[in-house]
């Protein structure tokens, strides 16, 4: 006699349905952020900035930022600065000769810094809902003995946070700094926000006509570093 396969069915439909879903792991949201006492697009100042991307260095005397038009709003998980670097020079060691350059950014320079030590950077661009969007190659030309121009790609430091957007990261670091003024109406405590960048492995690419015809052209392990100091007019700015 044939057995009807219904019951089994049924009572297998009913397991499967008991067994609780497996949950997606998902990375617990940053406890970091940055916070104003107002809604006020920070100005940002600094000295002192590096690039070592062989064969060349370049250092830059002042970075100032320019205005980028967007008000943001606080508390973020986020922080834009749109950069102008001035009083650039370059230097070069090439078949054992060394040569000093004059150096220059052909556009300023955008930080979307992330409160957990993130950085995105590129030319211009737009930041939407805490991303940087549209940024394009960041283009530093050197002149002296011969012209050339270094190309690196707008990208995310470290890499890693692509992945891992919500870890810790190094790429910056932020620090609350106290400055007292001397007012009409006596003394004033400011608070600043004091950010330090270190990226590694950027890749850059030489171009014109001497570079392109060294024996390499197309590099990955790039740096820079630099400082800036944030700050808003009648206010103040942090990182907590």
């Amino acid at each position: 006699m044939r057995r009807s396969l219904a019951p089994a069915l049924a009572l297998s439909a009913l397991a499967l349905a008991a067994t609780p879903a497996v949950a997606a792991k998902t990375e617990p949201p940053n406890p970091h952020k940055f916070i104003a006492s107002g809604n006020v697009e920070p100005r940002f100042s600094g000295e002192a900035q590096a690039f070592a991307l062989k064969p060349f260095t370049i250092t830059c005397e002042k970075a100032k930022s320019t205005p980028s038009g967007v008000t943001p709003t606080f508390p973020s998980k986020t922080l834009s600065a749109v950069v102008k670097y001035s009083g650039c020079e370059a230097e070069a060691t090439l078949d054992r000769a060394e040569y000093e350059l004059k150096a220059k950014f052909l556009a300023p320079v955008t930080f979307n810094y992330h409160a957990n030590g993130v950085v995105e950077v590129g030319a211009g661009g737009t930041v939407k809902e805490g991303k940087l969007e549209g940024a394009g190659a960041i283009e530093i030309a050197v002149k002296g003995p011969f012209k050339c121009t270094i190309s690196i790609p707008a990208g995310t430091y470290p890499t890693k946070a692509l992945k891992k957007p919500e870890a810790e990261y190094e790429a910056a670091k932020f620090q609350d700094k106290e400055e007292t003024i001397e007012t009409g109406k006596g003394p004033v405590v400011v608070k600043k926000l004091a950010i330090s960048t270190a990226l590694t492995k950027v890749p850059y690419e030489l171009e014109g006509e001497f570079c392109e015809a060294l024996p390499k052209t197309e590099y990955t392990n790039g740096s820079a570093t630099g400082s800036l100091v944030a700050e808003i007019k009648k206010g103040s700015i942090g990182w907590e």
